[in-house]
């Protein structure tokens, strides 16, 4: 362990630099007698581990001392200025619903003179929306050599949380806001960029081919992109204690390594030490395909080492090299020891090494005389038993920083991931394949797709239904140095009691006499054939149980602050009226209404180009199958609707132009009327934009629904004088509720039963306005009116005769 003391020592030397200050002669002299104490005390023959570990406390000392230079420090002094800035995009984009940041690696600045080389990263937020690249509809991307203006200032200070000392622990120092930028068209060959390349469009494939959520998960697992997990599946996760399943960093490469070595370990044996190849590979392809992130890096080079351990003794001998690889990186980036990452990777990796052995090796005592009853059973339970003991290590090893840094604990991370882990594999597998084949033809790959749907909703189904139980979690809240420490402290103690004096196994003896029946062997002819037959016959039955029945189903989605309904007809077709302003919440409430195997809409209607209503309808032509797009083209310059242009364009649907006194009708008996716009638009009133909305009547039978788009009164005023059939038993209050529309005449006109105000939950706007509800009341009762910022999702069901009205909340 001498090596694993001095490692530490150096280590623990470049925490405590901030934390003391002491002169660079003190430093010096305490150096110079480390230095001479060493061969004194072996010329004594004495130990010298006490000199050397001062030494190296020493050294870790000077590193951030005397080397540390702050790479943030050369754009302070343009901080409050308006400036010009050219660099290249260092890490793909970041969406956040309408906004978009990324980190840019700076290299010449200007001011008022001519430019000047500099060193620094700016932190850049600006549109989701806005068009830069140099392709029509293409957005930035890593690589691209960008020229910025604008005003570059400190990082904000946010209460309870410091996001100066986050950024600056990434090198970065300074942000900039929605600056004018220009792209060069000319983007430097690099091989990271072919990698951010690839990965951009094995994402897209996905996207295409595997339903949502499921196929923000598959980005998750493979690629290491988050940004489009829904905030429900990534709380349950967070709250079952298995956030480790979601990405590519620190633990999860740790887990990885757990998964990879224990199959590789079952299915090659122990021979050659080929079993250790495939982890190894797999880590590695695991960093690169997530874009060589340094978390994943660092985790990827301690699990390497753990594997050469391996290599060359046992796993006990690992933690000497973990300690060594930590000091070497530490040494080269001092402020990757405040790294969250790195602590997780360095505390799963040294749990792994230690604890993992002496837990597989007693479970398989545990249970070897049952086992051997079994032949088709015996291997895999041997591997989910390494797989169990290296999950359950890496947990306990994490779960003091976890209490610490996110001050909270889950009470059932190891069932819940006992239940998904074994799916996982089966996740990456289907997932990979389908992206992979999805990049050379999506017809071909929707099978696969349907595939990865079903071990994926498996574990989305498992996470969400653990986070529901009474006690999934507890809050620690600031949990004192001092805890971690003793935690550390008594698991040592732990681990030397068990591994060193095994008393522990005395006691649970007597469980080996408790009988576990296993079922019969299986020939191993057919054996091979349960697992596909299985997935085959899981496939079969939630085909069955998404498919249409009789009636139409008319459903008000919850998507914020917009507008967004979602159609389906008695025949099973879908038709999606408007997408609300957040293309990654539509694409989740769509996957979850339409069948897994579905990945067409027939229709797409776009009432008016305004944000809230086209922004989430740009994605959906990417990711479906669209046949047919009715809208009223209008003079509107806005990124988000210069966006959709531009995707309708390449879709390639069949475009109808909505005309008042136009109809659609489906073999399955659904009447679609444009009842508006005119031929002639409105001009000169107070949103043009608004009362050219597209309006569309429904009739099933002897129900009808209007859904109105964001008109204003006088388009309203334009309809009733128009004598445009617009009486409807359910209507879509227009404009989200605004007193700017609902007027009196129009809702006489109308005369609805049902009424649903698409308003998001504490919007800005106020809406809906208070006069609007009271205009509603003479024609619908309390009972009969539905404000989705209250009601959530509203779902309303008709066989053409009766409704029967469902809501989310």
């Amino acid at each position: 362990m001498t090596l694993l003391i001095i490692a530490a020592s150096f280590v623990f030397g470049v925490l405590l630099a901030p934390q003391v200050d002491v002169r660079d002669s003190v430093l010096l002299l305490l150096l110079l007698a480390g230095l001479l104490a060493v061969p004194l005390l072996i010329s004594m023959r004495r130990s010298s581990l006490a000199a050397v570990a001062t030494v190296a406390l020493v050294l870790g000392v000077m590193r951030v001392d005397l080397a540390w230079e702050d790479p943030t420090i050369a754009l302070k002094a343009y901080h409050g200025s308006s400036v010009q800035v050219e660099g290249t995009v260092s890490e793909e984009p970041s969406v956040d619903r309408t906004v978009a940041r990324f980190p840019l690696r700076v290299d010449r600045i200007r001011t008022e003179g001519a430019w000047e080389e500099t060193a620094g990263v700016v932190l850049v937020t600006h549109s989701r929306f806005a068009l830069l690249g140099v392709e029509e509809g293409r957005d930035i991307q890593y690589g691209d050599r960008l020229k910025l203006e604008g005003r570059l200032e400190p990082p904000p200070k946010w209460e309870g949380f410091d996001y100066p000392a986050f950024l600056a622990r990434q090198g970065i120092g300074t942000v900039v806001s929605f600056p004018d930028i220009t792209v060069d068209p000319e983007r430097a060959p690099h091989p990271l960029t072919l990698l951010h390349d690839y990965r951009r469009d094995f994402a897209a494939s996905l996207e295409r081919v595997v339903p949502e959520p499921q196929a923000s998960m598959g980005k998750a697992l493979l690629l290491g992109i988050r940004d489009s997990l829904p905030e429900d599946l990534v709380e349950s996760f967070r709250e079952t204690g298995a956030s480790h399943i979601l990405a590519i960093s620190g633990l999860h490469v740790g887990i990885l390594l757990a998964m990879s070595l224990a199959l590789s370990t079952w299915a090659l044996g122990r021979r050659r030490h080929l079993y250790l190849l495939v982890p190894l590979l797999l880590i590695w392809l695991y960093a690169v395909v997530s874009g060589m992130s340094p978390s994943a890096i660092r985790a990827s080079i301690m699990g390497s080492v753990y594997l050469a351990a391996m290599l060359l003794g046992r796993p006990r001998s690992v933690l000497p090299a973990l300690g060594l690889a930590a000091a070497v990186m530490v040494a080269v980036s001092p402020e990757v020891v405040w790294s969250v990452s790195f602590q997780l990777s360095f505390a799963a990796m040294g749990g792994i090494a230690l604890l993992a052995e002496p837990m597989d090796e007693w479970m398989r005592r545990m249970s070897a005389d049952r086992l051997d009853r079994s032949k088709l059973l015996a291997p895999a339970l041997r591997a989910l038993s390494s797989t169990t003991a290296m999950t359950v290590a890496a947990t306990v090893a994490t779960l003091p920083l976890i209490a610490f840094y996110f001050q909270r604990v889950s009470l059932v991370g190891l069932p819940t991931t006992a239940l998904v882990l074994p799916a996982v594999p089966g996740v990456l597998v289907t997932q990979a394949a389908a992206g992979a084949v999805g990049m050379i033809d999506t017809t071909i790959a929707k099978p696969l797709g349907w595939l990865a749907w079903l071990p994926t909703v498996y574990v989305t189904q498992v996470a969400h239904a653990m986070a529901r139980l009474p006690v999934a979690s507890v809050e620690t809240g600031r949990v004192a140095h001092a805890l971690v420490f003793a935690y550390y402290g008594a698991l040592a103690a732990v681990y030397a009691a068990v591994v060193h004096r095994q008393r522990l196994v005395r006691w649970t003896r007597g469980l080996r006499n408790l009988e576990m029946p296993l079922p019969r062997a299986v020939d191993r002819d057919v054996r091979w054939l349960l697992l596909p037959v299985i997935s085959a016959g899981a496939l079969v039955w939630a085909a069955a149980l998404t498919l249409p029945g009789d009636n139409l189903q008319v459903t008000f989605l919850d998507v914020g602050q917009g507008d967004a309904a979602f159609i389906e007809t008695p025949g099973g077709r879908q038709i999606l009226v408007d997408g609300g302003p957040d293309s990654d919440r539509l694409m989740h409430l769509l996957g979850e209404r339409m069948p897994f195997m579905d990945r067409t809409i027939e229709l797409v209607v776009l009432t008016h180009g305004h944000a809230d209503h086209v922004s989430g309808l740009t994605e959906a032509l990417r990711r479906f199958e669209v046949k047919r797009i009715l809208q009223r083209e209008t003079e509107l310059d806005s990124p988000s609707y210069q966006a959709w242009r531009s995707a309708v364009e390449l879709e390639g649907a069949e475009v109808i132009e909505a005309r008042r006194g136009q109809m659609i009708t489906t073999d399955d008996g659904l009447l679609i009327q444009v009842v508006g716009p005119p031929e002639t638009l409105l001009r000169g009133t107070r949103s043009d934009v608004d009362n050219a909305s597209v309006v569309i009547r429904l009739v099933y039978g002897d129900i009808s629904f209007l859904l109105t788009g964001d008109m204003f009164a006088e388009a309203e005023r334009a309809l009733v004088s128009a004598g445009a059939g617009v009486d409807s038993d359910v209507l879509k209050v227009g404009h989200h509720g605004s007193r700017s529309s609902s007027s009196d005449a129009f809702l006489a006109a109308v005369s609805p039963a049902i009424a649903v105000v698409p308003a998001g939950k504490d919007n800005s706007f106020g809406h809906p306005h208070g006069e609007t509800l009271e205009a509603l009341q003479p024609w619908v009762p309390d009972a009969g009116l539905f404000i989705i910022s209250d009601s959530g999702a509203v779902e309303i069901t008709t066989d053409g005769e009766s409704l029967w009205v469902d809501t989310e909340r």
